[in-house]
């Protein structure tokens, strides 16, 4: 049984012949390969390569094509802080200045933003290389992430003070999440 009949089996609840093998190896893959962090998470050969080199060594069931979960929050404004041995970090927040009443972002990331293009790029390279028996995994940033990089630490008084604006806030983070996992789909 190859790794992605496996996994997908165990998405399905039916017996598999060994436990489901997932390394998610992040900018891990890049220190296989000799790439510092911001090198591997903004060069689509180099990930691509450390990501074939995870295969190689890991032989997984499944790998995540990419785990940064900044990749919205760049798109949509956010100062991102990088660095030679982790994923970037938001350094800044775009609606952490404005008050309660901040309007909210009407931006929906594209395909053609940000390096979302790399980003597909990548899983359509790995697809083909390896998508027949690793089954392949595209993360996105989760509704409550993605609201604190855009609102700050603010976000949390928000939502004991400004519940009916914070469920806005999420409902615009679940549209996001909902167009990256198309693109990711595709």
């Amino acid at each position: 049984m190859d790794g992605k009949t496996r996994l997908l089996k165990t998405f399905a609840h039916e017996p598999v012949d060994k436990v489901v093998w997932v390394p998610f190896a992040g900018i891990h893959a890049g220190k296989l390969k000799g790439y510092p962090a911001d090198e591997l998470l903004t060069n689509g050969e180099k990930l691509f390569e450390s990501l074939m080199e995870v295969n190689r060594l890991y032989s997984p069931d499944g790998q995540p094509v990419l785990f940064d979960l900044q990749i919205e929050a760049e798109i949509l404004g956010c100062g991102m802080k990088w660095s030679k041995k982790t994923p970037p970090s938001v350094s800044s927040h775009p609606l952490e200045l404005e008050g309660a009443d901040y309007l909210l972002p009407a931006k929906i990331p594209e395909r053609t933003d940000g390096r979302l293009p790399l980003v597909l790029d990548v899983m359509k390279r790995m697809k083909e290389a390896v998508g027949e028996s690793t089954a392949l995994f595209g993360l996105v940033t989760g509704p409550l992430t993605l609201a604190s990089h855009l609102r700050g630490t603010k976000l949390f008084f928000d939502m004991l003070r400004h519940k009916e604006k914070s469920q806005k806030l999420f409902s615009y983070c679940v549209t996001v999440a909902k167009a990256m996992i198309s693109y990711y789909i595709e």
